[in-house]
């Protein structure tokens, strides 16, 4: 397999929607110069990682329940620094984002991207990495000033070359392996700050930060706001030309403050409750590295990952449910069938036996919206969310690729199963 098979996504090429984590500091020195942009203050903190996103923490702006994001905000003036330093975990997928004051992406690092440091080695790189998590150390910049992409395990903290500003860092993992942590198996970074012309200071990490379960955060209820401030009704303004009576899956018309994953490209469809009715959806599935049962990341694949999530369409935008590559049956020619109900909906041969993934509709008083997630597809993948272009088409682009949905009624589908539903 090629070191890099994946396709280099630019940074300035936002993916819409996404989780959020974020990395904070303490507040810039005297006389430092202040944040440029007009966004939410990044609010202070004494430890790092003071908010985890996922549900039964922190659960707003569209989430995926397979991954987990720590989040912390910062505010750095001209020469100053964050250092962070880390072991890379054992899951199908890390990062490490920056983001602007309003929730937009700045920069980033995917996994594979992120050099180690001397004597080790990236196992999302290389095959010949090994397991020993103490040899898979790397260091990475968060620096102010510096131009997205530039290289050197740096990130930019702000969108120009401003010599100062506020944001915050995004540290995803995806599918820890089997019988790890959320964290995948290994301690958070760690993360120093560096004011020009001090030395370097140690934060702490927060207390309980690498639990997924537990309190939401110290900084819940300023995330919270940013999402409302920048994303409110109407700041998501549907999925193409679909509305939830005549559901289909096309690109978000638009999604603004959300902390967009820019290694995700997604497409969507809103659904509206009616008691005894389901929503069918049909494609074929792309492959990915199953590293929930034992496969290498490194397994030649044509996505790193996908999945398809149910989520609440309202603020905050919560994640209902989800179900991952790894958790959806699939035919021998690698077709799937989800039924999306409520489990007093739910017939009874939608069930993985029956070759039928069930996912649960969540509450019922609110519109809902499903998201097909599509993570970093390979070079030679030419069938990916990302292929599809403005005013393309999904479904010419995609393919078998493409999820067709329909409603159906729970009877029909327990009578004849998905091909009964077929519109």
């Amino acid at each position: 397999m090629l070191r890099d098979p994946w396709r280099t996504l630019s940074v300035s090429v936002v993916a819409l929607l996404g989780g959020v984590t974020m990395l904070a500091a303490p507040p810039a020195a005297t006389g430092a110069t202040g944040p440029t942009d007009t966004g939410v203050a990044a609010p202070d903190v004494s430890c790092a990682w003071p908010a985890v996103v996922r549900p039964g923490r922190l659960n707003f702006a569209f989430p995926e329940t397979n991954a987990t994001y720590w989040m912390m905000p910062y505010r750095l003036g001209e020469g100053d620094r964050i250092v962070a330093q880390g072991t890379y975990p054992s899951a199908r997928f890390t990062s490490l984002t920056s983001y602007d004051s309003k929730g937009s992406t700045v920069d980033s690092l995917a996994d594979h991207e992120i050099a180690p440091s001397s004597g080790s080695k990236n196992p999302f790189a290389v095959p010949d990495a090994g397991t020993d998590p103490a040899h898979h150390r790397y260091q990475v910049t968060l620096k102010p000033g510096t131009a997205a992409g530039a290289g050197g395990n740096t990130i930019a903290a702000t969108g120009n070359s401003s010599g100062a500003g506020s944001g915050f860092l995004v540290l995803r993992i995806y599918v820890p392996d089997k019988g790890s942590d959320p964290t995948g198996g290994v301690a958070l970074p760690s993360l120093s700050v560096q004011r020009q012309g001090s030395s370097p200071r140690a934060v702490p990490t927060c207390p309980g930060a690498s639990s997924a379960q537990g309190a939401a955060g110290p900084i819940a209820n300023e995330l919270k706001d940013l999402v409302k401030k920048y994303a409110p009704p109407g700041g998501f303004e549907g999925c193409g030309k679909y509305t939830a009576s005549d559901p289909g899956f096309a690109e978000p018309n638009k999604a603004a403050g959300l902390f967009p994953n820019p290694y995700n490209k997604y497409l969507c469809t809103p659904l509206e409750y009616k008691s005894g009715r389901i929503a069918v959806i049909r494609g074929k599935a792309p492959t990915f590295p199953d590293t929930i049962n034992g496969q290498s990341v490194l397994t030649k694949a044509q996505v790193r990952y996908w999945s398809l999530c149910q989520n609440q369409l309202r603020l905050p935008y919560p994640v209902s449910s989800c179900a991952a590559d790894f958790q959806t049956a699939r035919s021998k020619d690698g077709h799937y069938t989800y039924v999306v109900s409520t489990s007093q909906d739910r017939p009874a041969n939608a069930t993985t036996p029956d070759g039928v993934t069930w996912i649960d509709w969540g509450p019922t008083n609110v519109q809902s919206l499903l998201l097909l997630r599509n993570m970093l597809p390979a070079q030679d993948f030419p069938d990916a969310v990302q292929d599809v272009k403005k005013g393309d088409d999904p479904e010419k682009v995609m393919g078998a690729y493409y999820p067709a949905v329909t409603y159906c009624s729970k009877d029909t589908f327990a009578k004849g199963g998905a091909d009964a539903c077929a519109g």
